[in-house]
């Protein structure tokens, strides 16, 4: 039996800690490297800190891939799906990249929380999944936490977190489709066609902004970037392994207070009244979707076991 494959119940406790702890970790360690990312953007033009941020973690996902044996698997960057499921990931990333120097870093991490509430809605356009209505309010209640992370009720709406609710939305097609990739392809292998789609993508952006040499504390952001994301890929994955993902996965919900945290330090932001309630707004539908999800799936189970017990 694989490790996706075991029961909840398979998995010891110790197993189910330590996966909670590298999953508290890998949200700890991709809030840093958006904070070293909203450092470079302040000077450097975005797709060129893309680029370079991309170009800077290579080294360290290539290394991951070595040992994980994601390389035997190169050449599934020919599939179709893949490439598609890198270009999405790619565009989601200049957006959020374009937008971060102009937003919040609690904002940012905030509004990307509404990936999985995306993912519920559009598996119910795309693949006709049954969504009932206490996952459809659950999801209107997730929108209603972005319009007030947003800013309108405290009168500073700002423009620019429409760019992160792009990424929200286009990461979320790009999960849709995770799906539709066949199995013996490893994560890693993935993650590192993303990586080199990334920053192909970003290199258009140098005829839209003007490049220049990267001097001083931006070599030092920059590098920061690229080493915190290539270690949070890692222990992301690594925690999705060691443990259950039905015990593990809510506790990605963690990054809001680390990007609101890390904003405060570095920058004195503090979300106001509003946007506190829209991210409890946020959390709480994402959290509620998940245990629908979960509950849908025991009853799904239980039904396809009941002939068997009859039989």
């Amino acid at each position: 039996m694989s490790v996706a494959s075991r029961s909840p119940l398979l998995f010891s406790a110790t197993e189910n800690l330590r996966g909670i702890m590298l999953m508290i970790v890998a949200r700890i360690t991709f809030a840093a490297s958006d904070t070293f990312t909203k450092l470079a953007t302040e000077n450097v033009p975005a797709t060129e800190v893309v680029l370079l941020r991309n170009a800077l973690a290579l080294p360290f996902v290539i290394l991951m891939a070595w040992h994980l044996g994601g390389l035997k698997h190169l050449g599934a960057i020919r599939d179709r799906v893949v490439f598609t499921r890198s270009v999405l990931e790619a565009i989601g990333l200049v957006c959020f990249v374009i937008a971060l120097p102009h937003v919040t870093l609690g904002q940012s991490t905030v509004i990307l929380l509404t990936v999985p509430i995306i993912l519920v809605a559009l598996s119910a356009f795309v693949f006709k999944e049954d969504v009932g209505w206490r996952r459809w309010i659950a999801i209107i209640v997730g929108f209603i936490g972005v319009f007030m992370v947003a800013g309108p009720l405290g009168g500073t709406p700002n423009t620019y977190l429409l760019l992160t609710q792009i990424t929200a939305l286009t990461w979320a097609v790009r999960d849709l489709i995770t799906s539709r990739i066949v199995g013996h392809i490893p994560s890693v292998t993935i993650s590192l066609f993303a990586l080199i789609v990334g920053g192909l993508v970003a290199i258009p952006g140098a005829t839209l902004e003007t490049w220049r040499p990267i001097v001083g504390a931006e070599v030092f952001y920059l590098i920061g970037a690229g080493v915190f994301v290539s270690a949070a890929n890692l222990l992301y994955i690594s925690a999705l392994r060691t443990g259950a993902i039905s015990v593990v996965a809510p506790f990605r919900y963690t990054a809001a207070i680390w990007g609101v945290l890390l904003g405060y330090l570095v920058w004195s932001d503090i979300p106001d009244f509003w946007g506190f309630v829209g991210t409890f707004f946020i959390i709480g539908s994402g959290l509620y979707t998940f245990y629908r999800e979960l509950e849908l799936a025991k009853g799904a189970r239980g039904t396809a076991a009941s002939p068997a017990k009859t039989a």
